[in-house]
């Protein structure tokens, strides 16, 4: 886990879950977006994945071990005793929206970036059919997941970048897989336990990776009195490393600014 402290005069906070398959590195331009305009920010590497050694790469024992592993972040964040904002990308939304399903924890706000309810890009037949056995008789068997890189995102400098990024998830072991699609089915089962917390959804249009057709359905089934949903037709799945992301960037500190307000921040 690290954290970014702002120059400016803090005005929030916001704990970033990163998505599937990369690493808090990718995060830098975001990260200083977020700073400059005066929100600490912390984050970390989920288990699995980028730097972090207690689990093998590309393997959990169990999809608890990220909303724990958020929830000590979260926990880090309510130190600075200012506003929370907490923003998952991809799986990152998944772990989010668990989280805040099973758990009782403190946020002015939720951000979900093309959150992975449900994929659209699968992996081989085979792979699916038989992750099912080797779950319980060898979890850690890991196949290559197979999403390209230029599918995840139109920028050619990013693409160029994580084609050599050698902490960059490329196979997975069943178990994370078998965790993953246990975790998407039981999102919409429990969207009776999520809390009145406002909430900003937004999906890329031509995502490669997730079905965004599910996740603006479980948005539907909501039950808030703050929700807002955008969708920006021609971003792929990475929505803040698309050619538009300052666009998207401001689209999105306009709601955390506006929830400031409402809960009496002048900022």
């Amino acid at each position: 886990m690290w954290k970014w402290e702002t120059d400016e005069i803090a005005q929030g906070v916001i704990v970033i879950i990163h998505g599937e398959l990369e690493h808090h590195a990718r995060y830098g331009w975001l990260i200083e977006m977020w700073r400059s305009k005066g929100y600490h920010v912390i984050m970390g590497d989920l288990p699995g994945q980028g730097m972090a050694k207690r689990t093998a790469r590309g393997h959990i024992d169990s999809f608890n071990q990220y909303i724990e592993e958020v929830r000590r972040w979260l926990e880090a964040s309510y130190q600075f005793d200012l506003p929370v904002f907490i923003l998952g990308h991809g799986m990152g939304g998944l772990i989010a929206v668990r989280l805040l399903q099973t758990l009782h924890v403190e946020t002015a706000g939720l951000i979900l970036s093309s959150p992975t309810f449900a994929l659209k890009h699968t992996p081989s037949k085979v792979s699916h059919l038989f992750s099912s056995g080797l779950n319980k008789l060898a979890p850690e068997h890991k196949f290559n997941f197979d999403f390209p890189i230029d599918k995840a995102t139109r920028n050619k400098e990013i693409i160029e970048i994580d084609k050599e990024d050698p902490i960059y998830v490329n196979r997975v072991s069943v178990r994370w897989y078998r965790e993953l699609l246990m975790a998407m089915k039981q999102v919409p089962l429990e969207n009776q336990s999520f809390p009145q917390i406002p909430i900003l959804l937004m999906q890329g249009g031509e995502d490669y990776l997730v079905e965004i057709a599910v996740a603006k359905k479980w948005f539907r089934d909501l039950d808030l009195l703050e929700m807002h949903y955008k969708e920006w037709p021609q971003c792929y799945h990475e929505l803040y490393n698309e050619p538009e992301r300052d666009e998207i960037f401001a689209y999105t500190e306009s709601f955390t600014r506006n929830r400031l307000r409402n809960i009496g921040y002048d900022v």
